[in-house]
């Protein structure tokens, strides 16, 4: 039988936001973004374990006294190597497959994670990404065999930083993406900035006492009726991390493109080459 699980990336040390993780949501009393995301992970019916996986700062001391208090599985290793970190969280759960979530996305679905791990599974990949739901509501599911051969070779500090980058560059991986279709696609649903986490709260305020697990389609229903809310956060950029540098130079040359700057991106290409 494989064992499925998910591991919380999850640290107090945001510069946007401070102590994200532990704000609560909504903010007049609600359980905090991090407890969110372990709720709606556990209420996936293929997850048998939920794990945070945060570092061995002192500022992180908090994320430890939290799992605790909470009864939640957690395991504390490196600030900067993420994926080590993540590998042997992975390895002291005694993980098959393992969905990497964050803190910061308390919009996560259920049904999400059910179908992505199932496709995951169906398919014997290595890694399985959905695309095309709101940002910070996406999935990422890797096999643990994936998951310790980019732990015992990657060497980038990119690599090392994110995660997955390597799995999703090499070659060797079997790798495929679950395109799902949401009316939603352009909507951010994490919690980098104040105002991302302005709109979470605003989301949570009408949505939660309703039902705990709302859907995508509680969040649709509600932008229809107050179509405002999508642009309380519209101004933020989101950093990515790029699998490759041509990944990430396709990236900019789109932007600049579609702004405009086409002596720019000429001058980029030349560089380029």
């Amino acid at each position: 039988m494989v064992t499925v699980g998910a591991i919380v990336q999850a640290r107090l040390g945001s510069e946007r936001l401070p102590k994200k993780a532990l704000l609560p949501l909504p903010f007049s009393g609600g359980p905090t973004l991090l407890q969110h995301v372990v709720t709606r992970a556990k209420a996936a019916q293929c997850i048998t374990t939920v794990a945070v996986a945060t570092t061995k700062r002192p500022a992180d001391d908090a994320i430890h006294t939290f799992c605790q208090d909470k009864q939640i599985d957690f395991f504390r290793g490196s600030e900067d190597d993420v994926l080590e970190r993540f590998y042997t969280s992975a390895q002291k759960y005694e993980l098959d497959v393992v969905v990497r979530l964050t803190g910061d996305n308390p919009f996560i679905t259920p049904a999400t994670i059910d179908e992505a791990v199932t496709q995951h599974v169906a398919a014997g990949a290595d890694y399985t990404i959905t695309e095309g739901l709101p940002l910070g509501t996406n999935i990422e599911v890797v096999s643990f065999s994936a998951l310790e051969r980019a732990a015992n070779e990657a060497t980038e500090a990119a690599d090392r930083e994110h995660v997955t980058p390597y799995i999703r560059r090499e070659q060797g991986f079997e790798r495929q993406t679950i395109t799902c279709i949401s009316a939603l696609s352009s909507l951010r649903l994490t919690v980098d900035y104040p105002s991302d986490y302005a709109l979470a709260n605003l989301l949570y305020a009408k949505l939660y006492h309703q039902d705990k697990l709302f859907s995508f389609a509680d969040i649709e229903k509600l932008l229809q009726e107050h179509g405002w809310l999508a642009n309380v956060n519209t101004q933020n950029q989101q950093r990515q991390a790029f699998a490759s540098e041509a990944d990430e130079f396709e990236s900019a040359a789109k932007a600049l493109k579609e702004g405009g700057y086409t002596r720019v991106l000429q001058k980029l290409e030349g560089v380029r080459r």
